[in-house]
């Protein structure tokens, strides 16, 4: 029987730490059977009963501006790839330009009151320029020139059209030092249950992820000013210069009444998942990964291999279950090419899901 070796968790003071979980994965596939063709996976949400899924703007031209329907048990689509269209309002606005184009998507989730919204964020959008009317608008981001974007997705219950109708750009505060990184921008969206939006930056000037959060409530969409975020000031487990970025974000319920949750942030350089209190009364807690591709079951080769480039930039939760996504980062996803027979795989950079049990470990306190 093909198996992966359990491996005994080992907790560490400080920032707990818990030894390498893994976890195996299984190939998206298409209606037709067939992995996917290079979607460039970066937002991955639950909503009825399916996972949704985003590409960012580099990838197979086919996959820009789709949301996908997973099926969370079989990874196989339960529907075609769904484009998202984009209303004239927008498209008459000072992001038009933008959203005529291809958009860099980064992350999704859905509105808390009405399950009809999702929510994604664009990063680097710096092949478009605003105008100097837009400019003196919007220029004042307190990070990159072209602003992060907070982008609305209307749909029907069926997911039957998908259409982007509303956009609102991002201020920082100043002092987070964002710095002008278009390529480092937000990476994750959550919503907690107290009705706040939480933003998760790549990494600051500093190389430093950083969370921010904004209140969210049904009057949202009806501004067009700036979505002015704060520092959350959350303790992150960043123990060196080196680049530790945050790529996703998902709100994850504590099991403890009155307790505001917590959040679970991707941190893809370096295969771990950080589980980050809300309440800030517990230091974060640090699962090391390991995630391992399947193999053909007509393969001579060992049935799991382990990845060596994974790059998970989803991640989504249902019950007590995680859901991640890699997203194949082309000039180093050929690496993971071991077996043969998942050579063409990795080639076409068709991503993997990947599920993990919560652990209760993750809510206890030290």
């Amino acid at each position: 029987m093909k198996s992966i070796l359990c491996i005994t968790v080992v907790l560490l003071a400080a920032n707990v730490t818990a030894a390498e979980h893994p976890t195996a994965g299984k190939w998206i596939t298409d209606l037709q059977g067939q992995t996917l063709n290079d979607p460039q996976s970066s937002g991955f949400t639950w909503r009825h009963d399916e996972i949704i899924h985003l590409g960012d703007n580099s990838a197979a031209v086919e996959m820009r501006n789709k949301l996908l329907r997973i099926n969370p048990q079989t990874a196989a689509l339960n529907a075609p790839p769904l484009q998202i269209t984009v209303a004239e309002d927008v498209l008459n606005g000072c992001f038009g330009e933008l959203f005529s184009k291809y958009p860099d998507f980064e992350a999704l989730t859905w509105d808390r009151q009405n399950d009809t919204v999702f929510v994604s964020v664009t990063e680097d959008s710096s092949f478009v320029s605003l105008s100097a009317e837009c400019k003196a608008r919007y220029g004042e981001t307190n990070s990159t020139d072209y602003p992060t974007l907070l982008v609305k997705i209307e749909t029907d219950k069926a997911l039957s059209r998908a259409e982007i109708t509303a956009v609102r750009p991002v201020q920082f505060p100043k002092a987070a030092n964002v710095g002008n990184f278009p390529n480092d921008g937000i990476e994750g969206l959550a919503f907690d249950k107290a009705g706040n939006l939480y933003l998760g930056l790549e990494q600051n000037a500093e190389n430093t992820p950083m969370i921010f959060k904004v209140a969210y409530d049904d009057t949202f969409w009806q501004q067009d000013t700036y979505v002015k975020v704060q520092d959350t000031g959350f303790a992150l487990p960043v123990p060196d210069n080196k680049d530790h970025p945050i790529n996703d974000l998902e709100y994850l319920p504590s099991p403890k009444a009155g307790h505001p949750g917590y959040l679970v942030a991707v941190a893809r350089n370096d295969d771990q998942l950080w589980i980050l209190d809300i309440s800030q009364q517990q230091a974060p807690f640090v699962q090391q990964m390991a995630y391992y591709a399947p193999t053909p079951a007509d393969s001579s080769c060992p049935a799991y291999e382990k990845m060596v480039q994974t790059a998970v930039e989803g991640v989504t939760v249902h019950g007590n279950t995680l859901y991640l996504v890699n997203d194949a980062w082309k000039k180093h996803y050929p690496d993971n090419i071991q077996c043969p027979d998942n050579a063409a795989h990795f080639k076409k950079f068709a991503p993997l899901m990947f599920t993990s049990p919560v652990n209760p470990a993750w809510f206890v306190p030290r």
